[in-house]
């Protein structure tokens, strides 16, 4: 029969994958995934008013692993998470990358690379960036 090889979750992703694609085209800065399942350290960028926000997730990785570079709109995140088990050991499951890594970032508004302030607790790295003058909202006076 037809349903023996349905699978729902086919459907799920290919739904989804096609509602990404029409929303790019639109314009829309973020897909609905908007990085492959899996991607390593996973991120956040938001607004706080003059400030663009950054946060990283990079649990078992110690801040000296890690290097953070801001260069025109992109911020690169780079480290290494060692390997917390010996190499001879036989893994049954392996869920956590290991190894170096980068991330880039394009970042929604110019700012002042100068101003970057990085903090590391908990394995979140939260980097706080000041936007440019050019990025900020200025009200205009109206003439009558």
């Amino acid at each position: 029969m037809w349903f023996d090889n349905w699978s729902p979750f086919f459907d799920v992703g290919k739904t989804l994958e096609e509602m990404d694609r029409i929303l790019d085209a639109v314009g829309r800065p973020l897909s609905l995934r908007s990085v492959p399942r899996g991607t390593f350290p996973a991120i956040n960028v938001y607004d706080q008013g003059g400030a663009t926000v950054l946060t990283a997730e990079v649990p078992g990785v110690e801040s000296k692993d890690l290097e953070l570079t801001v260069m025109g709109d992109s911020l690169t995140l780079k480290g290494e998470r060692k390997n917390d088990a010996g190499e001879k050991e036989r893994y049954y499951r392996r869920e956590r990358p290991m190894g170096a890594f980068m991330r880039t970032v394009t970042l929604p508004a110019p700012v002042k690379a100068d101003s970057a302030k990085a903090e590391y607790r908990d394995g979140v790295l939260r980097v706080t960036l000041e936007k440019a003058e050019e990025a900020k909202a200025k009200k205009v006076q109206i003439k009558s």
